[in-house]
């Protein structure tokens, strides 16, 4: 409304000035002309308010009604498709995309923000919140589908305009939360290049965002980043390493419930690959508690598949299906998730010997999802486990640096009285040793000085007894 009024003034001073300099001017279609288009501008600015109202009441029914979140998400856009207005689309659009999303439904999600994403750079208007989560959600959407250079692309283009936000309107881009942007996307870079095989430019990333994480004492983005190298760690079996990462994590005592939740999950996973069942049904247990409480349905199906695994290699197929099963109707959205859908071929194969029929209906699933995202899917790298070796490496190599600095600052702090005082030995000596020096090099002169004056009267009362 506010930007309506200025548009106004603005118009209405040139209005007047106008009608100054050109008397021939119609001026009352002018002024027809500007209460058009002070109007057009209220209209337009109440229906964008109203749609933004709409799609929040839609993302209230995420969690409890997807069903219902469609439908309102939709009857939203449908309220103002036919506007001559692409920025409310846009608005519309991303609602739409949003939503589509949240609910696992990727395929129209990447409809609705390409879709807004064309409108808004066909605009000649600048949105940077709308911006960021069009082009963050895209990133998101063909991560999902394994299309890592798309994701990486459309990370790089949002780390662009993030900074440019915050270069620009730095005090407007810390209240939306665009700072942390700053923090965030480098990670999900870092994240995506690890997918897609590129484990050297991961890694560099990584440890830039480890010692950043820091000197800035980002929380957040050092738990992420911990969490992430013991991943990588025990995917490349190095089970000691990974166990100290993740523990690391839970051991901070300011780190979220969420961070700490994820570092107990993948310290369970590491217990269980290495046969010590008890301490990974522990660990599972603490995450399942701290994931419960924070009301993640999709993290806590997790940890559910991961007590159902671990219940399998025990050998107690009742369990297993029970977690599992536990797990579906807490988040049934697994279809959506490529690397959750092997839930179904877990549970045919624990029904092999109690139901026949279940065993196919799940095998019969598995495969329908299997087929889809393999064709999906990019091809991935053949020597993927030599460059994660190679990472490791680059991992260990920077943390020896990083311990070997610390060992000499320790060593500095423990014994840095014994230097000073060293070294205000080696001073006061150097100290006596320049005034010796002056003091012998003083003396000498006196000494010559004085010879010369002994010659000098020597020659003169020699002089004294010639004239005699």
């Amino acid at each position: 409304m506010l930007r309506a009024y200025t548009h106004f003034y603005l118009l209405w001073k040139l209005l007047l000035q106008l009608k100054k300099v050109q008397k021939h001017f119609t001026y009352k279609i002018l002024l027809m002309m500007i209460l058009l288009m002070l109007v057009t501008s209220v209209f337009a600015q109440k229906h964008r308010e109203e749609l933004r109202e709409k799609l929040s009441e839609s993302y209230t029914f995420i969690k409890e009604n997807p069903q219902e979140a469609v439908k309102r998400s939709s009857d939203a856009y449908n309220m103002i498709k036919d506007i001559d207005d692409d920025y409310i689309k846009v608005i519309g659009l991303s609602g739409l995309g949003y939503v589509s999303y949240k609910v696992r439904d990727y395929e129209s999600a990447y409809l609705n923000f390409t879709s807004a994403l064309e409108l808004y750079e066909s605009l000649d208007t600048t949105d940077y919140q709308s911006y960021l989560s069009i082009l963050q959600h895209l990133g998101m959407v063909h991560s999902k589908f394994s299309n890592y250079d798309s994701s990486i692309e459309y990370r790089k283009r949002s780390l662009k305009v993030a900074k440019d936000y915050n270069d620009k309107f730095p005090e407007l881009a810390k209240e939306k939360g665009a700072k942390r942007l700053l923090n965030d996307i480098p990670y999900f870079l870092a994240v995506e290049y690890e997918k897609k095989g590129a484990h050297q430019t991961a890694g560099k990333m990584l440890m830039r965002l480890w010692e950043e994480a820091e000197d800035k004492e980002d929380i957040v983005t050092h738990a992420r980043v911990l969490n992430k190298l013991g991943v990588i760690k025990k995917k490349n079996g190095e089970y000691r390493e990974a166990l100290e990462y993740f523990g690391l994590i839970v051991a901070e005592k300011e780190v979220s419930k969420k961070y700490k939740a994820m570092a107990y999950h993948n310290l369970a996973e590491t217990y269980m690959v290495q046969g010590n069942y008890g301490k990974a049904e522990s660990f599972y247990l603490n995450a399942l508690d701290f994931k419960k409480e924070i009301g993640n349905a999709r993290s806590t199906f997790i940890t559910y598949q991961g007590l159902g695994e671990l219940a399998y290699r025990k050998g107690n197929m009742l369990e297993a299906i029970k977690h599992w099963e536990t797990g579906l109707s807490i988040f049934d959205k697994v279809e959506g998730e490529p690397g959750l859908y092997s839930i179904y071929n877990s549970l045919q194969l624990a029904y092999m010997d109690i139901d026949i029929e279940k065993a196919k209906t799940f095998n019969q699933t598995h495969m329908q999802l299997n087929d889809f995202y393999v064709r999906n899917q990019s091809l991935q790298r053949e020597d993927d486990a030599d460059k994660r070796e190679a990472l490791s490496m680059l991992i260990d190599k920077q943390r020896q640096k990083r311990i070997d600095a610390a060992q000499r600052a320790d060593f500095i702090r423990q014994f840095w009285p014994v230097f000073l005082g060293v070294a205000l030995l080696v001073l006061f000596s150097m100290i006596l040793g320049v005034r010796y020096y002056m003091a012998l090099k003083a003396n000498k002169l006196l000494t010559s000085n004085q010879l010369k004056m002994q010659e000098a009267q020597a020659g003169s009362d020699t002089s004294e007894k010639a004239e005699d």
